[in-house]
């Protein structure tokens, strides 16, 4: 899996970085960020048996999870529509050189984010990751909505502080 994915954000994090580049610069690393928990969601959530091209279901995973980023964010009258978005490519300023270790980095630190979860993270992370909402997890794992609701709070945070962007 590690290494699908490590495959997987190579390819797909111009992808990632375009979609978000769609919205107001401020919002760019969350979005980026948001991006890149869809692509490994996709990852893990992927059945080739379903009979759907890879590449057309990460990127509906990915712009998925960011169009519910900025949901979230709604409340910030700045934000512009995806039917408003242009589709432009926002090329980086950075040399080749950069963006090759910027994404090594970024790899280093997902291989290193799951041993850093608790068990119960670990957990509510699977069971998120099978489809189930936060108030599902914590009655499959009999906790409070608001412990559930709390660990994934944390898993995104662990993510923020591991992964370079």
């Amino acid at each position: 899996m590690v290494s699908d994915f490590a495959v997987a954000h190579d390819r797909y994090l111009p992808f990632v970085r375009l979609v978000a580049s769609s919205y107001p610069a401020r919002y760019a690393d969350d979005l980026v960020q948001e991006g890149l928990w869809g692509l490994y969601l996709g990852c893990c959530a992927y059945d080739s048996d379903r009979g759907v091209p890879f590449d057309a279901f990460i990127k509906v995973c990915i712009r998925n999870r960011i169009t519910s980023a900025v949901r979230r964010y709604a409340s910030d009258a700045n934000l512009v529509s995806l039917e408003d978005v242009d589709g432009s490519v926002v090329s980086s300023d950075l040399p080749m050189e950069d963006r090759y270790a910027e994404q090594d980095a970024a790899v280093d630190a997902l291989r290193d984010l799951v041993p850093r979860l608790s068990s119960l993270e670990k957990n509510v992370l699977d069971l998120y990751l099978s489809g189930l909402s936060v108030r599902s997890i914590a009655q499959a794992l009999r906790i409070s909505p608001k412990s559930a609701d709390n660990a994934m709070t944390r898993i995104k945070q662990k993510i923020r502080d591991h992964i370079p962007y």
